[in-house]
């Protein structure tokens, strides 16, 4: 069985009335943007970012933000809830506003709605955090080993802004692993292709 169909299969079973929410988590560069959309094409789920929850923040706050800061920072957890966790947990539809990584800020004229259908996949770093995972159906982590994560964020060539990376998001992502262990909180642990 391949990592889509055993996931697939897995979301089915933890469905409710046809409707099943999940979470894909792991490091960045492991491979979570890739398997929802393996999971939209294959089958038809609807696929929310975790990118696009990002907070706005003054550059120079952001920067000096240390890694257990950034990890309660940068991500808006919060308004992942609020906007469309909460609203399909309880059987309703969701909006939401994307984090416009040019501007900073949340982009002002564009509403994404997401139907409570099917399967619903919210994919990102920090989408698992513990205040958010009695919201899903099935949390996925996605395991891939640290050199070859690295070496995909490096190919693609962007490092979200004018702050290093490496010694911020990435120092980030690691203090969220080492504290909340998603790994060992999820359901379903898959290779990162």
């Amino acid at each position: 069985m391949t990592t889509i169909s055993t996931l697939a299969a897995a979301a089915d079973a933890r469905s409710r009335d046809g409707f099943a929410l999940v979470a894909v988590d792991g490091m960045g560069g492991a491979g979570k943007s890739t398997l929802a959309a393996a999971l939209a094409e294959a089958h038809g789920a609807a696929v929310v970012h975790g990118d696009d929850f990002y907070r706005p923040m003054d550059a120079q706050e952001r920067a000096g933000l240390d890694p257990a800061q950034g990890y309660q920072r940068y991500f808006d957890w919060q308004r992942l809830r609020d906007e469309v966790l909460a609203p399909l947990a309880a059987g309703r539809g969701a909006a939401y506003r994307r984090y416009d990584w040019s501007t900073g800020e949340l982009a002002p004229d564009e509403i994404h709605t997401v139907s409570r259908s099917g399967l619903v996949v919210v994919e990102g770093v920090y989408t698992a955090r513990p205040e958010l995972a009695d919201h899903y159906d099935l949390l996925v982590y996605v395991d891939t080993p640290h050199a070859e994560s690295m070496r995909r964020l490096r190919e693609r060539g962007h490092d979200h802004g004018p702050i290093d990376w490496e010694s911020r998001w990435r120092l980030a992502e690691e203090h969220y692993v080492a504290t909340t262990r998603p790994r060992e909180r999820a359901h379903l642990v898959v290779p990162g292709h």
